[in-house]
Formats: C-alpha cells, structure tokens, sequence
C-alpha cells in the first residue's frame, strides 16, 4: 500500500474524529443516535477510551467489551500486505461478527442506558412534534 493511500486513510479518520468532536461540544454528541435515534455498533467507544486513558478498566468494559478491537483491526489492515489474505479476511470478518454480535446483544438483553432504540427521538421526529405544538 501507498504512502499516498496511507495518508488518505488517517486523514479520512481525524476528519471523523475531528467531526465527532464538534458533534460533542455543541451538545450533539452521537451524529447517528441524534439522526437516527438508534444506537450504532460502536456506540460507547468514546467512553469507554476515556475511560482507558483514567486506567478504569470496568468502566472502558461496560462501556463497550470489544473497545480493544478497532486499533487491532486498523493494525491488522495496516499489515494486509505482509499477512496472508485469506488470514487477513477471516481476522476482519472475525471483528465485524463480533461486533454485530455484540450489538445486538447489548440491544437486547440490557437496560438501555448506553445502546438504545429510540427512533422517536430522532431530529425528524422531534421536529415535526415541535411544529404541532
């Protein structure tokens, strides 16, 4: 892979980071949750990052178990050119399994204070409730 092609990717993501980071000081916070109203597969990764870097190892778990993941999957697609592919697609099809996995669990069995489905309280939503009042 490129130089070119490494620097499109990390510029790609600070532009997110940059993004998410705007959504959050003006009081925004999750741009898919305030859309959608639903929680999105990485929800409560912010957290639990943060809750890394104060070494609180609970919290970063409660807040989402498989936080670890992305830097490993962003390692293991940064190597793709020295690991066999079919290693490589069984890696990342792993993750995203997990992930899906983990969502849905998350959304299921527990008491919704970090993944939630609210499509009620989506902007559109909240919107139109605001014009009929």
């Amino acid at each position: 892979m490129g130089l070119k092609k490494h620097k499109d990717i990390i510029c790609l993501v600070g532009t997110i980071v940059f993004i998410y980071a705007v959504f959050h000081f003006v009081g925004i916070g999750c741009p898919i949750k305030f859309v959608t109203g639903i929680s999105c597969l990485g929800c409560g990764m912010t957290r639990a990052w943060l809750s890394l870097l104060k070494l609180d190892f609970g919290a970063a778990f409660y807040y989402h178990p498989l936080f670890i993941l992305p830097p490993v999957a962003a390692i293991v697609y940064f190597l793709k050119s020295k690991i066999n592919i079919k290693i490589y697609k069984i890696i990342m099809l792993t993750i995203v399994i997990a992930f899906i996995t983990m969502y849905l669990y998350r959304l299921i069995f527990t008491d919704g204070d970090i993944v939630v489905f609210e499509p009620q309280n989506n902007i559109i939503f909240r919107l139109f409730e605001h014009k009929r009042k």
